[in-house]
């Protein structure tokens, strides 16, 4: 499987990578030369007196930058394992793992293509001035976890700290907010499943981001965010009390509105899950995950953006 034979067929193409050909392309024209660069930093690493010249000797089998970049939007898209790749790619298993760290690394490196609420330096993917001019309205943050299984740990404090009693499996949490487009506009650090929402929150630097004049909206789970962070415009619907008294009708009205708003966060939790090495139990050293997570937002990130400027 290559790029050049791939690209024959748009549907194929966008089934197996989740990208059309045109925003392959373009994400490939806006990474070529880190890639590059990142190449010869590897080459010439320790070694200050490297008389070879760069791109000499035996020849990578995947020399282009598309064809390492293809095979690593099929192992994220599809998550199979690696010694399929072998076969479809005529490469050895080990090169496919280092191939597509690699470049999950070099599309996640500073986040390229999701705009941080905190200090920006400047970057190739806009500043926040810049995305205000693809999305002018800004006004509104949407915040949730998301959480995926793992295998059974081994070590019992291990399991005790990745237990989810929600899910009532061990898992990983991540947690994500966006604006009301769906943009991812902050990404969290993995956290182990047993912790609550609200306690990842509280320990993120997500409040003290959020500025002031931006209403956050979160969900029930979020209970006593209004009283920990009075300065802190955050949203939360309303919830029945302990006594069983219903709710009122303006109260469902609001949530209902809350509800329709909230939906945004859910729909972008929906486009990561579509790549199934965030859907399926992550079977990878959970060192790496950040890394895994921060590709695949960056993706969905980067499509969402191209599509919104072809609107």
């Amino acid at each position: 499987m290559r790029y050049n034979n791939l690209k024959q067929r748009p549907k194929h193409f966008l089934s197996f990578t989740g990208l059309t050909v045109i925003e392959f392309d373009k994400l490939v024209k806006d990474n070529r030369q880190d890639w590059q660069e990142q190449r010869i930093q590897r080459l010439l690493k320790n070694r200050p007196n490297r008389k070879r010249k760069i791109g000499g000797g035996r020849k990578f089998v995947l020399e282009t930058f598309e064809d390492q970049l293809l095979l690593t939007l099929v192992l994220a898209k599809s998550y199979c394992s690696c010694l399929l790749l072998e076969y479809l790619f005529n490469v050895d298993a080990s090169t496919v793992c280092r191939t597509a760290r690699v470049l999950m690394s070099l599309i996640k490196k500073d986040g390229k293509y999701i705009i941080n609420l905190g200090p920006r330096p400047s970057r190739k993917i806009t500043t926040l001035d810049e995305l205000r001019k693809v999305i002018p309205d800004l006004d509104e943050i949407l915040a949730d976890c998301t959480e995926q299984k793992i295998p059974r740990p081994q070590k019992k404090a291990k399991r005790n700290k990745h237990h989810s009693g929600k899910k009532k499996a061990f898992t990983i949490k991540t947690q994500i907010a966006t604006n009301k487009q769906g943009l991812i506009v902050h990404l969290g650090k993995p956290v182990p499943g047993r912790k609550h929402d609200y306690k990842i929150f509280k320990e993120s630097n997500l409040p003290k981001i959020i500025p002031k004049n931006v209403k956050a909206y979160l969900d029930s789970g979020y209970q006593g965010v209004q009283k920990d962070f009075p300065d802190l415009d955050a949203i939360i619907p309303h919830k029945r009390t302990r006594n069983g008294q219903p709710l009122t009708r303006s109260q469902k009205i609001q949530n209902t509105k809350q509800r329709k708003i909230r939906v945004a966060v859910e729909h972008t939790l929906s486009q990561l899950k579509k790549f199934q090495i965030l859907h399926q139990t992550y079977r990878n050293s959970l060192q790496n995950y950040e890394t895994v997570f921060g590709f695949v937002a960056n993706i969905v990130n980067f499509r969402m953006l191209c599509r919104l400027n072809t609107a």
